[in-house]
């Protein structure tokens, strides 16, 4: 077979507040051979979806800056999570036809093993590894970077040891219309929480009540303390937005509170010394607030499979519904990102590259 077209997305610009969609990436016009290509003992991939995240804002920094995650390399693909299926193989784990989800350079297509080390697509990629996938109920390949793949497994392990929920207690969900929000909203009600909802577009307000949360803040039109004063203490919180939210928050909250840590999407675009803080920390000690980060990879080994052997199941049955914004194609990945970062998407942001 002659070289055909494998599309990358490039790191093209390192920015400074909110990335520009036109110039943060750079889709570049390169060539593979599937069938002739070196594995050498790996092997070659079609790449399906790809996730878009908040954390990949705090990846856009200059190299040697420190970070949670590895910074992106400027001229080098972008990587992240995604979803493809092996195409040729030298790897007894993942033999051609074997769909995998993990972190992976955002291109076409991509080689994984010893032939890739060394690699611009190698350097830029965290240890995190691929999982071959089982999709026992035939759902779609996109759902496996979003609510069955890291978005679904943060908003399942936050409700386990971390937040230890229990019937008939105050939960606040910021960003809840957003792709770990939605999900956690409808984990935090099938367990009997008295679910209250914090959100940015009427919009969004509409789609969370038509998923029966009946306290819903609009923090655009809405006095977030106002509103929290009305609807009484708040037992957990589960954060995504950070700064004044957080704040408002600790005013409000129950005695022995706890507050789970996911996200803080108002600092992403900032400098530390320019991020919104929070003033009034002090009231962790007078009501008690156990405060837990929550990082999903470290909950993998405890509760990975009980997520695979639950989540899909209820998918198939309508107890969680997927809700996505999608994009199709690399080219509109610069879009889809600003589009995420600014809340103008619902649910979790994926790109779509190919059904098969």
């Amino acid at each position: 077979m002659s070289p055909i077209s494998n599309l990358r997305l490039l790191f093209s610009e390192i920015p400074e507040g909110l990335p520009n969609p036109g110039t943060v990436f750079q889709v570049d016009k390169s060539t593979i051979d599937v069938d002739d290509i070196e594995l050498e003992g790996g092997f070659v991939v079609k790449v399906l979806s790809l996730s878009l995240d908040p954390y990949m804002r705090n990846r856009m920094r200059r190299e040697g800056t420190e970070g949670d995650m590895p910074e992106l390399h400027l001229g080098r693909p972008v990587t992240g999570f995604g979803v493809a299926v092996v195409l040729r193989s030298e790897n007894a784990s993942f033999p051609a036809g074997t769909h995998v989800s993990g972190f992976m350079p955002y291109q076409e297509y991509a080689l994984f093993g010893d032939a890739a080390e060394g690699s611009v697509e190698s350097a830029t990629m965290p240890t995190l590894g691929l999982t071959a996938l089982y999709n026992e109920y035939n759902l779609p390949w996109r759902y496996y970077p979003g609510a069955l793949g890291m978005t679904g497994q943060t908003a399942y392990y936050a409700f386990k040891d971390v937040m230890d929920p229990k019937p008939g207690e105050t939960i606040l969900i910021s960003a809840a219309a957003g792709a770990v929000g939605l999900l956690a909203v409808q984990y935090a009600m099938s367990l009997g929480l008295r679910v209250i909802a914090s959100c940015g577009s009427q919009e969004k307000v509409d789609l969370l009540q038509s998923l029966g949360v009946q306290h819903v803040i609009n923090r655009r039109t809405d006095d977030i303390d106002v509103e929290l004063k009305k609807l009484g203490r708040i037992d957990i919180y589960l954060d995504h937005v950070g700064g004044e939210m957080l704040e408002a928050v600790l005013y409000n909250a129950a005695m022995n509170a706890r507050f789970i840590i996911c996200g803080s999407i108002t600092c992403y675009n900032s400098s530390f010394s320019e991020a919104p803080g929070v003033r009034n920390l002090w009231l962790v000690n007078r009501y008690r607030v156990t405060i837990r980060a929550l990082v999903v990879i470290d909950w993998h080994e405890t509760y990975l499979a009980e997520f695979y052997d639950v989540v899909p199941r209820k998918i198939v049955l309508g107890e969680i519904k997927c809700i996505e914004s999608i994009y199709q194609g690399l080219e509109r990945c610069g879009e889809a990102l600003v589009d995420m970062l600014i809340g103008k998407t619902i649910g979790k942001t994926v790109v779509v590259l190919a059904e098969e």
